[in-house]
């Protein structure tokens, strides 16, 4: 490993000890300003925030225009369910294995803490010839972009953007789509629960998840809907009675565990464990990929005094509605192959005291396409006796071929590998979208190292994909400095 890309990788071990996830930044941001001063350059944050790391240009290179290196500041905090981890306080322990790094049973926080890393150690590299380089490095990106919305005009001075947030090497990411979170709201009756019911509680877990742009269009289980099909099956009959059902934790990540508490009457106990061993083997077949799913039944904790389910129709509204709402692709993008253009994803669901709350997040390259799949969860929603508003929302952005920040990577990259790199779109949301909308004519392009499973304990980074991204980096902004 050579010295550039190990000291890539020891700024990522140290900011990886810094507990940042979405809204908890303000650590990592003291880290990185402490940083810039040991180099003597300046830093300044605006008031949500945003971190911004001005760096002169290598001596002789001061004409050449600014470049802004972006990246955000936050990460999803996704464990397996038996870590003892707490993001609050613990680091993030990182593990190599042969050419890839991943954590333990947390996700890795590759996603955006690579590009922090990968942008400091360009800019502190002494062999390097670079232009004016700016480090915006954004705040809660993963819970709504909030940082990038709430950039100001002038908070940055450069006009050329690349965005290190993309998860494959090799590809250029020139468009992404538009996203839209809508929050189900729905009131529920409970009533008491007759003398010789038992409570139980029944368990979906062990699902691969995955970041909800990215991994969309693959065969992976969501383990709401798996809880709402097996709810359905149960509630035929007054032998069993919904109490609660929840699952999911993140909007944007496809949700991995759901449980639900039922009431069922003493004597069909035996019946029920039957019942959920049948589904646990016909799911385990319908999913062959999700080769750690599992359901499993026991006792819940003991009934309180006065113990309630919910009414037998609204037990029935609620599975319904967790039925109805869409999951997975609606539409494949007509311009770029193998890309989602418009999907769904059931993303969290809760029980309450006021009733079940269902958040879901619309994603599509067409603002129309992400009008339409709001609209469907809307209309799922007032079918069932819900309220739906919207939680936030970002547009779609619009690819420019004619960019020649695209035309000039696309040329290294040739001259780099010998080969043509791949340009397409993204499910994903990505920053630029706002960001060329508060700066207009920001010529951008979004790039990465090689990452799976992004949002989910099982996430990885290819480090020879993070050495093949840094030489190009490097090449790209000698280019720009001798332009």
């Amino acid at each position: 490993m050579n010295a550039d890309i190990r000291r890539t990788l020891e700024i990522f071990e140290q900011i990886s000890r810094i507990p940042r996830c979405s809204k908890n930044e303000e650590a990592a941001a003291r880290w990185f300003e402490a940083w810039a001063g040991a180099h003597s350059w300046p830093s300044k944050r605006d008031p949500v925030g945003n971190l911004l790391i001005r760096v002169p240009a290598t001596s002789g290179c001061e004409r050449a225009p600014a470049v802004v290196i972006q990246g955000h500041l936050d990460m999803v905090c996704e464990k397996t369910p038996e870590s003892p981890h707490d993001f609050s306080r613990d680091p993030i322990r990182l593990i190599r294995e042969g050419d890839w790094i991943r954590a333990d049973a947390t996700t890795l926080g590759a996603d955006n803490g690579v590009a922090l890393a990968l942008g400091a150690a360009m800019a502190e590299d002494p062999g390097a010839k670079h232009p004016p380089l700016e480090l915006l490095f954004t705040v809660d990106e993963e819970t709504g972009l909030t940082g990038a919305k709430k950039l100001e005009p002038g908070f940055v001075e450069g006009r050329i953007l690349i965005n290190l947030d993309s998860e494959t090497e090799g590809v250029f990411t020139v468009g992404c789509a538009g996203g839209r979170d809508v929050q189900i709201q729905r009131e529920t009756r409970f009533t008491p629960v007759s003398e010789g019911y038992r409570r139980m509680k029944i368990v979906v877990g062990g699902l691969t998840g995955g970041h909800s742009g990215i991994d969309i269009h693959r065969p992976r289980a969501n383990a709401i809907k798996l809880l709402a099909r097996l709810l359905d099956s149960l509630l035929q009959d007054g032998a069993v009675r919904l109490m609660a059902a929840a699952g999911g934790t993140r909007r944007n990540a496809i949700p991995r565990d759901a449980w639900g508490h039922v009431a069922c009457q003493a004597e069909r106990v035996p019946a029920l464990h039957g019942h959920v061993a049948e589904w646990d083997a016909a799911f385990r077949a319908e999913f062959p990929c999700e080769t750690a799913l599992r359901l499993s039944i026991a006792d819940a904790p003991a009934m309180p005094s006065s113990p309630a389910a919910m009414s037998q129709e609204d037990g029935r509204t609620i599975v319904n509605l967790l039925l109805a709402l869409p999951h997975g692709v609606a539409q494949m993008d007509p311009d770029f192959s193998d890309l989602v253009q418009t999907s769904s994803n059931l993303a969290v669901t809760e029980t309450t005291a006021a009733g079940q709350t269902v958040v879901t997040s619309q994603r599509s390259l067409s603002q129309p396409g992400l009008n339409a799949m709001s609209g469907q969860v809307r209309a799922a929603a007032a079918l069932a006796g819900g309220r739906a508003h919207t939680e936030s929302e970002y547009p779609p952005w619009t690819p420019n071929p004619d960019s020649p920040l695209l035309a000039r990577c696309r040329d290294i990259y040739r001259r780099l590998y010998r080969k043509e790199p791949e340009v397409r779109g993204l499910h994903a949301g990505l920053e630029c979208a706002l960001i060329g909308g508060i700066y207009p004519g920001m010529d951008m392009i979004s790039l990465g190292p090689t990452t799976e499973n992004a949002h989910s304990p099982t996430e990885r980074l290819h480090v020879p994909s993070l050495a093949n991204l840094r030489n190009f980096l490097a090449a790209l902004l000698k280019s720009m400095a001798e332009t």
